[in-house]
Protein backbone atom coordinates (compact mmCIF):
# COMPACT_ATOMS: atom_id res chain seq x y z
CA UNK A 1 0.00 0.00 0.00
CA UNK A 2 1.30 3.48 -1.12
CA UNK A 3 1.81 6.29 1.75
CA UNK A 4 -0.78 8.56 -0.29
CA UNK A 5 -3.33 6.01 0.40
CA UNK A 6 -2.55 5.18 4.10
CA UNK A 7 -2.62 9.28 4.42
CA UNK A 8 -6.14 8.73 2.72
CA UNK A 9 -7.44 6.55 5.13
CA UNK A 10 -5.99 7.69 7.71
CA UNK A 11 -7.91 11.17 7.16
CA UNK A 12 -10.85 8.98 7.57
CA UNK A 13 -9.81 8.07 11.15
CA UNK A 14 -9.49 11.95 11.80
CA UNK A 15 -12.92 12.50 10.28
CA UNK A 16 -14.24 10.08 13.53
CA UNK A 17 -12.70 11.59 16.15
CA UNK A 18 -14.16 14.96 18.34
CA UNK A 19 -12.13 17.61 19.25
CA UNK A 20 -10.69 16.93 22.85
CA UNK A 21 -12.56 18.85 25.50
CA UNK A 22 -10.15 20.48 28.26
CA UNK A 23 -12.25 19.78 31.02
CA UNK A 24 -9.75 17.84 33.85
CA UNK A 25 -12.55 15.84 34.86
CA UNK A 26 -12.08 13.74 31.68
CA UNK A 27 -8.54 12.35 32.99
CA UNK A 28 -10.26 10.68 36.27
CA UNK A 29 -8.96 7.74 36.47
CA UNK A 30 -6.38 8.17 33.46
CA UNK A 31 -2.43 7.70 33.55
CA UNK A 32 -0.49 10.58 31.74
CA UNK A 33 2.11 8.97 29.36
CA UNK A 34 4.75 11.43 28.52
CA UNK A 35 6.60 9.98 25.47
CA UNK A 36 9.15 12.28 23.27
CA UNK A 37 8.57 9.90 20.19
CA UNK A 38 4.98 10.88 20.00
CA UNK A 39 4.13 14.01 17.80
CA UNK A 40 2.12 15.07 20.55
CA UNK A 41 4.66 14.65 23.72
CA UNK A 42 2.38 13.87 26.05
CA UNK A 43 -1.21 11.74 26.32
CA UNK A 44 -3.45 9.82 28.71
CA UNK A 45 -4.44 6.59 28.76
CA UNK A 46 -7.85 5.39 31.03
CA UNK A 47 -6.13 3.43 34.05
CA UNK A 48 -8.58 0.16 33.19
CA UNK A 49 -10.71 -1.55 30.43
CA UNK A 50 -14.00 0.47 29.75
CA UNK A 51 -15.54 1.81 31.86
CA UNK A 52 -12.93 2.86 33.49
CA UNK A 53 -13.95 1.88 36.73
CA UNK A 54 -11.96 -0.49 39.57
CA UNK A 55 -13.00 -3.68 40.52
CA UNK A 56 -15.53 -3.58 37.94
CA UNK A 57 -15.78 -6.24 35.02
CA UNK A 58 -15.08 -4.38 32.02
CA UNK A 59 -17.47 -4.39 29.00
CA UNK A 60 -16.71 -7.18 26.30
CA UNK A 61 -18.36 -8.19 23.27
CA UNK A 62 -17.61 -5.48 21.43
CA UNK A 63 -16.95 -4.49 17.93
CA UNK A 64 -14.64 -1.60 16.71
CA UNK A 65 -17.32 1.06 15.96
CA UNK A 66 -18.97 0.72 19.35
CA UNK A 67 -15.72 1.03 21.18
CA UNK A 68 -14.97 3.88 18.58
CA UNK A 69 -18.53 5.35 19.59
CA UNK A 70 -18.52 4.76 23.38
CA UNK A 71 -15.19 7.17 23.97
CA UNK A 72 -16.27 10.08 21.97
CA UNK A 73 -19.38 9.70 24.10
CA UNK A 74 -16.73 9.68 27.02
CA UNK A 75 -15.31 13.09 25.73
CA UNK A 76 -12.24 10.89 24.34
CA UNK A 77 -11.03 8.78 21.69
CA UNK A 78 -9.67 5.27 20.62
CA UNK A 79 -6.13 5.22 21.29
CA UNK A 80 -3.69 4.69 18.19
CA UNK A 81 -1.85 1.28 18.10
CA UNK A 82 1.50 2.94 19.16
CA UNK A 83 -0.23 4.89 21.73
CA UNK A 84 -1.56 1.62 23.31
CA UNK A 85 2.37 -0.25 22.78
CA UNK A 86 3.65 2.57 24.51
CA UNK A 87 1.49 3.04 27.85
CA UNK A 88 2.20 -1.30 27.60
CA UNK A 89 5.39 -1.63 27.38
CA UNK A 90 6.03 1.46 29.63
CA UNK A 91 9.57 3.58 29.80
CA UNK A 92 11.92 0.17 30.13
CA UNK A 93 9.94 -1.65 26.69
CA UNK A 94 8.59 -4.56 29.63
CA UNK A 95 6.68 -7.04 26.95
CA UNK A 96 4.23 -8.25 29.52
CA UNK A 97 3.96 -4.73 30.98
CA UNK A 98 4.71 -5.87 33.93
CA UNK A 99 7.85 -7.63 33.61
CA UNK A 100 10.24 -8.40 30.42
CA UNK A 101 8.93 -12.57 30.99
CA UNK A 102 6.12 -14.63 31.45
CA UNK A 103 4.55 -14.61 34.23
CA UNK A 104 2.07 -17.03 35.24
CA UNK A 105 -1.13 -16.41 36.74
CA UNK A 106 0.12 -12.59 36.77
CA UNK A 107 -2.40 -11.72 34.06
CA UNK A 108 -5.46 -13.31 32.99
CA UNK A 109 -4.58 -15.07 30.12
CA UNK A 110 -3.73 -18.67 28.94
CA UNK A 111 -6.82 -20.29 30.47
CA UNK A 112 -7.71 -23.54 28.86
CA UNK A 113 -11.56 -23.12 27.81
CA UNK A 114 -13.80 -25.92 28.72
CA UNK A 115 -15.04 -26.15 25.19
CA UNK A 116 -11.84 -26.25 23.59
CA UNK A 117 -12.61 -23.32 21.29
CA UNK A 118 -13.12 -19.92 21.77
CA UNK A 119 -16.28 -19.65 19.52
CA UNK A 120 -18.33 -21.08 22.21
CA UNK A 121 -16.55 -18.68 25.53
CA UNK A 122 -18.92 -17.38 28.08
CA UNK A 123 -17.21 -13.48 28.70
CA UNK A 124 -19.03 -13.13 32.12
CA UNK A 125 -17.27 -16.52 33.78
CA UNK A 126 -13.91 -15.67 32.97
CA UNK A 127 -13.48 -11.68 33.21
CA UNK A 128 -11.30 -10.71 35.60
CA UNK A 129 -12.75 -7.44 37.60
CA UNK A 130 -10.39 -3.96 36.39
CA UNK A 131 -7.36 -3.97 38.84
CA UNK A 132 -8.19 -7.03 40.38
CA UNK A 133 -4.67 -8.23 39.76
CA UNK A 134 -2.93 -6.22 41.48
CA UNK A 135 0.35 -7.04 39.62
CA UNK A 136 -0.85 -7.27 36.30
CA UNK A 137 -0.29 -3.56 35.43
CA UNK A 138 3.03 -1.22 34.07
CA UNK A 139 5.34 0.57 35.56
CA UNK A 140 3.15 3.83 35.07
CA UNK A 141 0.10 2.21 36.82
CA UNK A 142 -1.78 0.93 33.65
CA UNK A 143 -3.71 -2.10 34.40
CA UNK A 144 -4.82 -5.60 32.52
CA UNK A 145 -3.06 -4.00 29.27
CA UNK A 146 -2.23 -8.36 28.74
CA UNK A 147 -4.91 -10.42 28.74
CA UNK A 148 -8.79 -10.10 30.19
CA UNK A 149 -9.88 -8.66 27.23
CA UNK A 150 -8.25 -7.84 24.25
CA UNK A 151 -8.40 -4.13 22.75
CA UNK A 152 -9.89 -2.03 19.96
CA UNK A 153 -7.19 0.25 18.98
CA UNK A 154 -7.40 2.53 15.86
CA UNK A 155 -4.93 1.68 13.25
CA UNK A 156 -3.09 -1.46 12.13
CA UNK A 157 -0.16 -2.17 10.42
CA UNK A 158 -1.78 -2.39 6.79
CA UNK A 159 -2.55 1.83 7.10
CA UNK A 160 -6.44 0.80 7.52
CA UNK A 161 -8.39 0.89 10.67
CA UNK A 162 -8.81 -1.37 13.53
CA UNK A 163 -6.73 -3.90 14.96
CA UNK A 164 -6.99 -5.81 18.57
CA UNK A 165 -4.52 -5.62 21.32
CA UNK A 166 -3.21 -7.65 24.64
CA UNK A 167 -4.64 -10.75 23.82
CA UNK A 168 -7.54 -11.92 26.29
CA UNK A 169 -7.86 -14.51 29.15
CA UNK A 170 -7.61 -17.41 26.41
CA UNK A 171 -4.73 -16.36 24.72
CA UNK A 172 -2.00 -18.60 24.59
CA UNK A 173 0.92 -17.16 26.68
CA UNK A 174 3.28 -16.20 23.70
CA UNK A 175 0.74 -14.28 22.11
CA UNK A 176 -0.99 -12.07 24.53
CA UNK A 177 1.80 -9.42 25.28
CA UNK A 178 2.37 -5.42 24.28
CA UNK A 179 4.15 -6.13 20.67
CA UNK A 180 0.91 -6.40 19.14
CA UNK A 181 2.70 -9.02 16.66
CA UNK A 182 -0.20 -11.90 17.18
CA UNK A 183 -2.97 -9.34 15.77
CA UNK A 184 -0.63 -8.38 12.75
CA UNK A 185 -0.31 -11.43 12.00
CA UNK A 186 -1.69 -12.44 7.85
CA UNK A 187 -4.55 -14.69 9.29
CA UNK A 188 -6.14 -12.24 11.77
CA UNK A 189 -9.31 -10.85 10.86
CA UNK A 190 -11.18 -8.37 12.57
CA UNK A 191 -13.88 -7.13 10.59
CA UNK A 192 -15.12 -3.44 11.55
CA UNK A 193 -18.70 -3.88 12.90
CA UNK A 194 -18.45 -7.41 14.32
CA UNK A 195 -18.96 -7.81 17.72
CA UNK A 196 -16.42 -9.85 18.95
CA UNK A 197 -16.30 -12.12 22.74
CA UNK A 198 -13.30 -11.48 24.05
CA UNK A 199 -12.92 -7.84 23.10
CA UNK A 200 -13.13 -4.59 25.09
CA UNK A 201 -11.18 -1.23 24.88
CA UNK A 202 -9.76 1.84 26.57
CA UNK A 203 -9.61 5.18 25.83
CA UNK A 204 -6.76 7.73 25.22
CA UNK A 205 -6.87 12.04 25.13
CA UNK A 206 -5.03 14.51 24.26
CA UNK A 207 -5.35 17.95 24.27
CA UNK A 208 -5.44 17.99 20.49
CA UNK A 209 -6.51 15.57 18.11
CA UNK A 210 -4.52 12.52 17.24
CA UNK A 211 -2.06 13.75 14.34
CA UNK A 212 -2.17 12.47 10.86
CA UNK A 213 1.31 11.42 11.79
CA UNK A 214 0.86 9.43 14.04
CA UNK A 215 -2.41 7.31 13.11
CA UNK A 216 -0.10 6.47 10.16
CA UNK A 217 3.04 5.38 11.89
CA UNK A 218 3.09 1.94 12.28
CA UNK A 219 2.27 1.16 8.35
CA UNK A 220 4.99 3.63 7.87
CA UNK A 221 7.42 1.86 9.43
CA UNK A 222 6.40 -1.63 8.37
CA UNK A 223 6.67 -0.36 4.91
CA UNK A 224 10.16 0.80 5.58
CA UNK A 225 10.87 -2.76 6.46
CA UNK A 226 10.74 -4.14 3.25
CA UNK A 227 12.94 -7.07 2.82
CA UNK A 228 15.43 -7.44 -0.13
CA UNK A 229 16.39 -10.84 -1.82
CA UNK A 230 19.25 -11.96 -4.18
CA UNK A 231 18.68 -13.15 -7.01
CA UNK A 232 16.09 -16.41 -7.97
CA UNK A 233 17.09 -19.38 -8.50
CA UNK A 234 14.47 -21.26 -11.29
CA UNK A 235 16.02 -24.63 -11.33
CA UNK A 236 16.29 -25.65 -7.73
CA UNK A 237 13.15 -27.88 -7.89
CA UNK A 238 11.06 -30.69 -6.55
CA UNK A 239 9.02 -33.47 -8.97
CA UNK A 240 5.46 -33.80 -7.07
CA UNK A 241 3.90 -35.26 -10.23
CA UNK A 242 4.77 -36.09 -13.76
CA UNK A 243 4.72 -32.59 -14.82
CA UNK A 244 3.89 -30.91 -11.69
CA UNK A 245 7.05 -29.14 -9.65
CA UNK A 246 7.66 -26.57 -7.06
CA UNK A 247 10.18 -25.09 -5.49
CA UNK A 248 12.39 -26.39 -2.73
CA UNK A 249 12.61 -22.86 -0.52
CA UNK A 250 10.74 -19.97 -0.39
CA UNK A 251 11.28 -17.43 -2.63
CA UNK A 252 14.08 -16.53 -4.07
CA UNK A 253 14.47 -20.65 -3.38
CA UNK A 254 18.68 -20.14 -2.60
CA UNK A 255 19.63 -22.04 0.20
CA UNK A 256 21.58 -19.83 3.05
CA UNK A 257 19.49 -17.01 2.27
CA UNK A 258 16.34 -15.84 4.07
CA UNK A 259 13.43 -15.98 2.35
CA UNK A 260 11.77 -12.89 0.67
CA UNK A 261 8.80 -10.98 2.70
CA UNK A 262 6.92 -8.24 2.82
CA UNK A 263 5.46 -9.17 -0.65
CA UNK A 264 2.06 -8.86 -2.19
CA UNK A 265 -0.21 -11.47 -3.67
CA UNK A 266 0.07 -9.64 -7.14
CA UNK A 267 4.14 -9.03 -6.55
CA UNK A 268 4.65 -12.76 -5.61
CA UNK A 269 2.12 -13.71 -8.48
CA UNK A 270 3.98 -11.53 -10.84
CA UNK A 271 7.20 -12.89 -9.81
CA UNK A 272 6.66 -16.40 -10.63
CA UNK A 273 4.86 -15.51 -13.45
CA UNK A 274 8.34 -13.85 -14.71
CA UNK A 275 10.56 -17.23 -14.22
CA UNK A 276 7.67 -18.77 -16.16
CA UNK A 277 6.11 -20.43 -13.09
CA UNK A 278 3.15 -19.75 -11.05
CA UNK A 279 1.77 -19.51 -7.40
CA UNK A 280 1.26 -22.95 -5.96
CA UNK A 281 -2.87 -24.15 -5.77
CA UNK A 282 -3.63 -25.04 -1.88
CA UNK A 283 -3.72 -28.58 -2.44
CA UNK A 284 -0.85 -28.99 -4.26
CA UNK A 285 0.96 -27.08 -1.10
CA UNK A 286 -1.01 -29.31 1.36
CA UNK A 287 0.33 -32.13 -0.60
CA UNK A 288 3.89 -31.50 -1.31
CA UNK A 289 4.24 -30.35 2.72
CA UNK A 290 2.14 -33.41 4.31
CA UNK A 291 2.16 -36.21 1.36
CA UNK A 292 -0.15 -38.66 0.96
CA UNK A 293 -0.82 -39.66 4.71
CA UNK A 294 -2.05 -36.07 5.28
CA UNK A 295 0.47 -35.23 7.93
CA UNK A 296 -0.06 -32.24 10.52
CA UNK A 297 3.91 -31.32 9.83
CA UNK A 298 6.33 -32.01 7.32
CA UNK A 299 8.26 -34.84 9.63
CA UNK A 300 4.81 -36.58 11.17
CA UNK A 301 2.04 -36.05 13.25
CA UNK A 302 3.54 -35.33 16.44
CA UNK A 303 5.48 -31.81 16.60
CA UNK A 304 9.12 -31.72 17.21
CA UNK A 305 10.66 -28.69 18.92
CA UNK A 306 12.95 -26.34 16.38
CA UNK A 307 12.98 -29.31 13.49
CA UNK A 308 11.55 -26.23 11.62
CA UNK A 309 11.28 -22.10 12.37
CA UNK A 310 8.49 -22.17 14.46
CA UNK A 311 8.47 -20.31 17.65
CA UNK A 312 11.64 -18.11 16.82
CA UNK A 313 12.56 -14.15 17.08
CA UNK A 314 13.07 -13.96 13.15
CA UNK A 315 12.96 -15.76 9.77
CA UNK A 316 15.40 -18.48 9.26
CA UNK A 317 17.98 -18.31 6.42
CA UNK A 318 16.07 -21.57 3.92
CA UNK A 319 17.48 -24.63 4.77
CA UNK A 320 18.79 -23.95 8.02
CA UNK A 321 16.36 -26.01 9.99
CA UNK A 322 17.40 -29.58 8.48
CA UNK A 323 15.03 -31.48 10.18
CA UNK A 324 11.84 -29.53 8.51
CA UNK A 325 11.83 -31.42 5.05
CA UNK A 326 8.51 -33.09 3.74
CA UNK A 327 7.98 -36.42 2.45
CA UNK A 328 8.57 -34.91 -1.25
CA UNK A 329 11.86 -33.41 0.02
CA UNK A 330 10.34 -30.09 0.28
CA UNK A 331 11.80 -27.60 2.85
CA UNK A 332 11.02 -25.12 4.81
CA UNK A 333 6.75 -25.08 4.37
CA UNK A 334 6.35 -24.49 7.84
CA UNK A 335 7.49 -21.71 9.91
CA UNK A 336 10.17 -18.83 8.80
CA UNK A 337 7.39 -16.68 6.81
CA UNK A 338 3.53 -17.97 5.94
CA UNK A 339 3.34 -18.37 2.04
CA UNK A 340 0.86 -17.07 -0.81
CA UNK A 341 -0.78 -19.31 -2.50
CA UNK A 342 -2.56 -19.24 -5.42
CA UNK A 343 -6.33 -20.17 -4.20
CA UNK A 344 -8.87 -17.31 -3.54
CA UNK A 345 -11.65 -17.40 -1.15
CA UNK A 346 -15.34 -15.60 -1.56
CA UNK A 347 -15.81 -14.62 2.53
CA UNK A 348 -17.30 -11.26 2.93
CA UNK A 349 -17.49 -11.96 6.56
CA UNK A 350 -13.75 -12.15 6.67
CA UNK A 351 -12.57 -9.12 4.82
CA UNK A 352 -12.21 -5.37 6.33
CA UNK A 353 -12.64 -3.86 2.84
CA UNK A 354 -15.47 -5.01 0.56
CA UNK A 355 -12.98 -4.39 -2.02
CA UNK A 356 -10.47 -6.71 -0.74
CA UNK A 357 -9.79 -10.21 -2.80
CA UNK A 358 -9.06 -12.92 0.13
CA UNK A 359 -6.08 -15.23 -1.11
CA UNK A 360 -5.14 -18.28 0.88
CA UNK A 361 -2.17 -18.12 2.67
CA UNK A 362 -0.31 -21.71 4.08
CA UNK A 363 2.92 -22.32 6.62
CA UNK A 364 2.34 -20.26 9.19
CA UNK A 365 5.64 -18.33 10.33
CA UNK A 366 8.99 -18.33 12.81
CA UNK A 367 6.22 -16.23 14.97
CA UNK A 368 3.53 -18.79 15.29
CA UNK A 369 3.06 -22.02 17.87
CA UNK A 370 2.94 -25.56 17.03
CA UNK A 371 -1.11 -25.63 15.82
CA UNK A 372 -0.68 -22.64 13.22
CA UNK A 373 2.42 -24.12 11.59
CA UNK A 374 0.60 -26.74 10.30
CA UNK A 375 0.81 -28.16 6.69
CA UNK A 376 -3.04 -28.69 6.85
CA UNK A 377 -4.40 -25.66 8.77
CA UNK A 378 -7.10 -26.78 11.03
CA UNK A 379 -8.57 -23.76 12.73
CA UNK A 380 -8.85 -19.65 11.89
CA UNK A 381 -8.76 -17.83 9.17
CA UNK A 382 -5.66 -18.46 7.04
CA UNK A 383 -6.09 -15.77 4.29
CA UNK A 384 -5.14 -12.54 3.31
CA UNK A 385 -6.39 -9.56 1.10
CA UNK A 386 -4.02 -9.70 -2.04
CA UNK A 387 -2.79 -6.10 -1.52
CA UNK A 388 -1.40 -6.64 2.07
CA UNK A 389 1.89 -6.79 3.13
CA UNK A 390 3.28 -8.63 6.21
CA UNK A 391 6.67 -8.94 7.44
CA UNK A 392 6.48 -12.66 8.16
CA UNK A 393 4.47 -13.60 4.64
CA UNK A 394 6.47 -14.76 1.61
CA UNK A 395 5.67 -17.48 -1.14
CA UNK A 396 7.35 -19.97 -3.30
CA UNK A 397 6.80 -20.62 -6.94
CA UNK A 398 5.02 -24.06 -8.88
CA UNK A 399 5.27 -24.85 -12.50
CA UNK A 400 3.66 -26.77 -14.69
CA UNK A 401 -0.06 -28.97 -14.59
CA UNK A 402 -1.91 -28.27 -11.38
CA UNK A 403 -1.52 -31.58 -9.11
CA UNK A 404 -5.05 -33.16 -9.66
CA UNK A 405 -7.62 -33.63 -6.74
CA UNK A 406 -8.12 -37.16 -5.97
CA UNK A 407 -11.03 -39.04 -6.81
CA UNK A 408 -13.04 -40.76 -4.10
CA UNK A 409 -14.28 -44.35 -4.28
CA UNK A 410 -18.03 -44.73 -3.58
CA UNK A 411 -18.24 -47.14 -0.53
CA UNK A 412 -20.43 -50.29 -1.13
CA UNK A 413 -21.52 -50.97 2.49
CA UNK A 414 -25.25 -51.48 2.90
CA UNK A 415 -27.03 -49.16 5.27
CA UNK A 416 -30.62 -48.60 6.68
CA UNK A 417 -32.63 -46.11 4.95
CA UNK A 418 -31.94 -43.08 7.09
CA UNK A 419 -27.84 -43.88 6.85
CA UNK A 420 -25.34 -43.63 4.56
CA UNK A 421 -21.67 -45.53 4.01
CA UNK A 422 -18.27 -44.26 4.98
CA UNK A 423 -15.93 -46.91 4.03
CA UNK A 424 -16.94 -50.24 6.57
CA UNK A 425 -19.52 -48.37 8.34
CA UNK A 426 -22.40 -45.65 7.93
CA UNK A 427 -23.45 -42.40 9.36
CA UNK A 428 -26.60 -40.66 9.63
CA UNK A 429 -27.68 -38.69 7.13
CA UNK A 430 -28.45 -36.33 9.80
CA UNK A 431 -27.99 -34.58 13.14
CA UNK A 432 -29.59 -37.04 16.07
CA UNK A 433 -32.51 -37.57 16.07
CA UNK A 434 -31.33 -38.06 12.20
CA UNK A 435 -35.26 -36.49 11.41
CA UNK A 436 -35.41 -34.35 8.52
CA UNK A 437 -36.89 -31.07 9.01
CA UNK A 438 -37.13 -31.87 12.66
CA UNK A 439 -34.57 -29.49 14.65
CA UNK A 440 -31.69 -31.65 15.59
CA UNK A 441 -31.22 -32.07 19.78
CA UNK A 442 -28.99 -29.22 21.43
CA UNK A 443 -27.27 -29.58 24.52
CA UNK A 444 -25.82 -32.99 25.24
CA UNK A 445 -22.84 -33.85 27.06
CA UNK A 446 -20.28 -36.10 25.96
CA UNK A 447 -21.33 -39.33 27.88
CA UNK A 448 -25.59 -38.15 26.59
CA UNK A 449 -24.52 -37.85 22.90
CA UNK A 450 -22.59 -41.22 23.87
CA UNK A 451 -25.91 -43.22 25.91
CA UNK A 452 -28.51 -41.89 22.86
CA UNK A 453 -26.41 -43.37 20.11
CA UNK A 454 -26.24 -46.78 22.15
CA UNK A 455 -30.03 -46.92 22.63
CA UNK A 456 -30.41 -46.95 18.76
CA UNK A 457 -28.25 -49.88 18.79
CA UNK A 458 -25.63 -47.46 17.39
CA UNK A 459 -22.12 -45.51 18.73
CA UNK A 460 -21.05 -42.19 18.77
CA UNK A 461 -19.03 -41.59 15.86
CA UNK A 462 -15.11 -41.62 16.27
CA UNK A 463 -13.54 -38.68 14.75
CA UNK A 464 -12.10 -41.00 12.72
CA UNK A 465 -16.05 -41.96 10.65
CA UNK A 466 -16.43 -38.84 11.16
CA UNK A 467 -13.77 -37.49 9.05
CA UNK A 468 -13.96 -39.70 6.33
CA UNK A 469 -17.53 -38.65 6.09
CA UNK A 470 -17.05 -34.82 5.62
CA UNK A 471 -13.32 -34.85 3.75
CA UNK A 472 -14.23 -38.30 1.75
CA UNK A 473 -11.68 -39.95 0.11
CA UNK A 474 -9.93 -36.82 -1.42
CA UNK A 475 -9.78 -34.64 1.34
CA UNK A 476 -12.60 -32.33 1.02
CA UNK A 477 -11.91 -28.89 2.88
CA UNK A 478 -15.80 -28.34 3.58
CA UNK A 479 -18.29 -31.13 3.35
CA UNK A 480 -19.73 -29.97 0.27
CA UNK A 481 -16.04 -28.92 -1.48
CA UNK A 482 -12.91 -27.64 -1.67
CA UNK A 483 -14.12 -23.53 -2.20
CA UNK A 484 -15.94 -22.07 0.55
CA UNK A 485 -19.29 -21.08 -1.02
CA UNK A 486 -21.35 -18.33 1.44
CA UNK A 487 -24.91 -18.90 2.42
CA UNK A 488 -24.65 -23.00 1.60
CA UNK A 489 -24.50 -23.56 5.29
CA UNK A 490 -25.78 -22.49 8.43
CA UNK A 491 -22.21 -20.72 9.23
CA UNK A 492 -22.99 -17.53 8.89
CA UNK A 493 -21.15 -15.56 12.26
CA UNK A 494 -24.35 -15.20 14.60
CA UNK A 495 -23.70 -15.48 17.86
CA UNK A 496 -26.38 -16.11 19.94
CA UNK A 497 -27.26 -12.47 21.09
CA UNK A 498 -27.27 -11.67 17.50
CA UNK A 499 -29.83 -14.16 17.36
CA UNK A 500 -27.68 -17.16 16.27
CA UNK A 501 -29.78 -20.59 16.75
CA UNK A 502 -29.80 -23.84 15.41
CA UNK A 503 -31.92 -24.85 12.23
CA UNK A 504 -33.63 -27.83 11.15
CA UNK A 505 -32.11 -30.52 9.20
CA UNK A 506 -32.04 -29.85 6.05
CA UNK A 507 -32.85 -26.40 5.84
CA UNK A 508 -29.60 -25.57 3.82
CA UNK A 509 -29.98 -28.31 0.93
CA UNK A 510 -26.58 -27.48 -0.68
CA UNK A 511 -24.88 -28.28 2.65
CA UNK A 512 -23.86 -32.15 2.00
CA UNK A 513 -21.55 -34.28 0.58
CA UNK A 514 -21.33 -36.24 -2.22
CA UNK A 515 -23.48 -38.96 -0.24
CA UNK A 516 -26.27 -36.32 0.84
CA UNK A 517 -24.62 -36.31 4.33
CA UNK A 518 -26.69 -32.92 5.53
CA UNK A 519 -24.63 -30.14 7.77
CA UNK A 520 -21.50 -31.32 8.39
CA UNK A 521 -20.24 -27.84 7.98
CA UNK A 522 -22.42 -25.58 10.55
CA UNK A 523 -25.30 -25.46 12.54
CA UNK A 524 -24.60 -27.51 15.51
CA UNK A 525 -20.40 -28.85 16.48
CA UNK A 526 -20.95 -32.26 16.81
CA UNK A 527 -19.25 -34.65 19.32
CA UNK A 528 -17.50 -37.60 18.28
CA UNK A 529 -15.30 -40.24 19.84
CA UNK A 530 -11.73 -41.00 20.00
CA UNK A 531 -10.46 -43.96 17.98
CA UNK A 532 -8.62 -45.18 20.35
CA UNK A 533 -9.88 -44.06 23.56
CA UNK A 534 -13.72 -43.73 23.50
CA UNK A 535 -13.67 -41.70 27.01
CA UNK A 536 -12.14 -38.98 24.79
CA UNK A 537 -14.37 -36.73 23.06
CA UNK A 538 -13.53 -33.82 20.44
CA UNK A 539 -16.32 -31.39 18.70
CA UNK A 540 -15.78 -31.17 14.99
CA UNK A 541 -17.23 -29.51 12.12
CA UNK A 542 -18.05 -25.66 13.96
CA UNK A 543 -21.50 -24.58 14.49
CA UNK A 544 -23.47 -21.29 13.42
CA UNK A 545 -20.67 -18.86 14.81
CA UNK A 546 -18.24 -17.74 12.11
CA UNK A 547 -15.32 -19.16 14.29
CA UNK A 548 -13.72 -22.17 13.54
CA UNK A 549 -12.54 -21.94 9.88
CA UNK A 550 -15.64 -21.36 8.12
CA UNK A 551 -16.37 -24.79 9.77
CA UNK A 552 -13.58 -26.90 7.50
CA UNK A 553 -14.26 -30.58 7.83
CA UNK A 554 -10.32 -30.43 9.93
CA UNK A 555 -11.46 -28.61 12.72
CA UNK A 556 -11.77 -30.15 15.83
CA UNK A 557 -12.00 -28.74 19.55
CA UNK A 558 -10.82 -31.12 22.23
CA UNK A 559 -13.54 -30.18 24.76
CA UNK A 560 -13.96 -30.95 27.95
CA UNK A 561 -16.83 -34.28 28.33
CA UNK A 562 -18.67 -32.05 31.30
CA UNK A 563 -19.08 -29.27 28.43
CA UNK A 564 -22.88 -28.88 26.76
CA UNK A 565 -23.90 -25.89 25.01
CA UNK A 566 -26.91 -25.02 22.40
CA UNK A 567 -24.14 -24.90 20.25
CA UNK A 568 -22.95 -28.76 20.27
CA UNK A 569 -24.65 -32.06 18.73
CA UNK A 570 -24.13 -35.01 17.42
CA UNK A 571 -24.74 -37.96 15.15
CA UNK A 572 -24.13 -42.05 15.09
CA UNK A 573 -22.36 -44.18 13.51
CA UNK A 574 -22.74 -47.99 12.81
CA UNK A 575 -20.09 -50.65 12.61
CA UNK A 576 -20.26 -53.72 10.78
CA UNK A 577 -21.52 -55.84 14.47
CA UNK A 578 -24.67 -53.08 14.85
CA UNK A 579 -25.37 -52.90 11.29
CA UNK A 580 -25.96 -56.55 11.27
CA UNK A 581 -28.43 -55.78 13.88
CA UNK A 582 -29.89 -52.98 12.38
CA UNK A 583 -30.65 -54.31 8.84
CA UNK A 584 -32.31 -57.10 10.53
CA UNK A 585 -35.07 -55.15 12.12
Amino acid sequence: MHLESLVNISLLFLFACTEMPEEANHKENMIQIVDPDHSQGQYWIDQFEFPNKALEKPQAYSSFTEAQTACQDAGKRLCTASEWRRACLGTKGKRFGYGYEYEQRTCKSAVTLPSGHSSMMDPTKFLSKSGEREHCKTDEGVFDMIGNLEEWVLDDWQGTPASLEGGAWYTYMEYADCTGRYSRQPDYRTPLDRKVFSAGFRCCLTEEEVSLEEVARDAKERLEGVSVAGNYVSENEVQLAKNTFIDRFEYPNRLGEKPLYNVSWKEAKQRCQDADKRLCQTYEWEFACAGDKHWKYPYGNDFIPSACAIQESEAAASGAFFGCISPSGVQDMIGSVWEWTASGMDAKALKTDTDDSLYEIRGGSWFVDPEKGLCRPSDGYPVAASTNLFPDLGFRCCRGDALPLPQNTPSTQTCPPDMKAIGDSCIDQYEYPNKEGQEPVYDPSFSQAKTLCESQSKHLCTTGEWNLACEGQEKRRWSYGNHYDPHTCHDQGYSREEGGMVQRSGSFPNCKTPEDIFDLTGNLWEWTMDVVNSDIGYLKGGGWNLSAGLGQCRVSAPAQSTFHSGELGFRCCANQQELTKLLEK
